[in-house]
């Protein structure tokens, strides 16, 4: 590792650990307070995008820039393309606030920043033969489709941006499951060699099928009840994938538990939103995401950061107390969510907001000051 050598996920993660702690902060004034910084979108909606392409956007491009690179043994960037794509988030992200009839140039700035990243990351696989990391291209793809989506419905067709949203989660979750299938039993694997993990080849190709045929399901939006099924059949599957992960012989390794933790959180979330879709609690579709976007989405993000920026950084991948805090506040933040009803909102967007800025002192000096010296 080298001076020279550009990390993708530097500026990006700290993009969206500042975000995900500021843009939180004026979701949780704007509860309390009943304000928000002017936007050309309702409230609700601004704050769906703000957590799915703005927090969640910069994550995926730090993670799958550098997943990319170590796949294929192939920059994925240089210093100016990664400027270009920071600097189009951060326009992105700068021009949700313009008044309505400008919303097209955040419209503009988003669609860049996914389309360019789809391009990078493509352009590397590619070149690489990488067949079986293909799909991530695909992914990329849809998900700057919905961008569009959102976008076209924004202002004049609210159905339209919510379901735009929904689809988001639902990508954002086969993402989750695909990649976490393959990295938490790795890590666990390589740190507790003397743990009998479970993995079952069948079992990986039904869980990733099955979050696939419930985007396409939504995508159709075929009847709430079977979409429901649907989702309480993959909560089961990804449930049993997790039993043979071992989680509780990780109890004592922040490092790894908070990855478990994290991909706990998708099978309590997929559940949550198929009971919901079966009528079984009533409660709107759109309030039952909030253990996948917050308690998932939250969890996993924090602790492959983490991991990422230690990993990259030649520095020890080791958790010290700020940040077993900080592993712990986004299910804090989700189960006040999800349970403690609309006076507890605030709590929980000060527990997310606080869970990124204990990231930020953690792990900030790493991604600003680059690799450490080895000997």
């Amino acid at each position: 590792m080298t001076k020279t050598e550009v990390h993708p996920f530097r500026p990006l993660f700290l993009c969206a650990a500042g975000f995900a702690s500021l843009g939180m902060l004026a979701w949780g004034v704007f509860l309390s307070r009943g304000w928000l910084p002017a936007t050309a979108l309702p409230p609700l909606l601004w704050h769906g995008h703000a957590m799915l392409f703005g927090f969640a956007g910069a994550l995926v491009g730090g993670f799958l820039l550098t997943a990319a690179a170590n796949w294929t043994g192939l920059r994925t960037t240089t210093p100016a393309t990664l400027t270009l794509l920071t600097g189009l988030w951060l326009a992105a992200r700068i021009a949700m606030f313009l008044p309505g009839h400008l919303l097209v140039w955040a419209a503009g700035f988003d669609l860049a920043y996914l389309l360019l990243l789809a391009l990078l990351v493509g352009q590397v696989l590619v070149r690489a033969d990488n067949r079986r990391n293909l799909f991530v291209i695909g992914i990329l793809l849809a998900y700057a489709l919905l961008d569009l989506l959102f976008f076209a419905g924004a202002r004049r067709q609210a159905p339209l941006a919510t379901h735009a949203l929904l689809l988001c989660v639902d990508l954002l979750t086969l993402l989750m499951l695909v990649i976490g299938g393959r990295v938490i039993p790795f890590f666990t694997g390589r740190r507790l060699p003397q743990l009998r993990l479970s993995q079952r080849k069948f079992l990986n190709g039904a869980v990733n099928a099955g979050a696939l045929l419930v985007l396409l399901a939504d995508a159709a939006e075929i009847p709430a009840a079977a979409r429901g099924v649907l989702m309480l059949a993959l909560a089961g599957m990804a449930c049993w994938r997790l039993l043979g992960w071992r989680s509780l012989a990780c109890r004592g390794e922040p490092m790894l538990w908070v990855l478990h933790l994290g991909y706990l959180w998708l099978v309590i979330g997929l559940a949550i939103r198929g009971l919901g879709l079966t009528d079984s609690f009533g409660v709107p579709e759109i309030e039952t995401l909030h253990g996948i976007t917050v308690g998932a989405l939250g969890t996993l993000s924090i602790g492959m950061m983490t991991r990422v920026a230690q990993g990259h950084s030649g520095t020890d991948i080791a958790a010290n107390r700020w940040l077993v805090i900080a592993f712990v506040l986004p299910s804090l933040a989700a189960v006040l969510r999800l349970a403690g009803g609309a006076v507890l909102w605030p709590a929980a967007a000060a527990a997310w907001m606080l869970a990124f800025a204990l990231y930020i002192v953690a792990i900030g000096p790493l991604l600003l000051r680059g690799a450490a010296r080895r000997r």
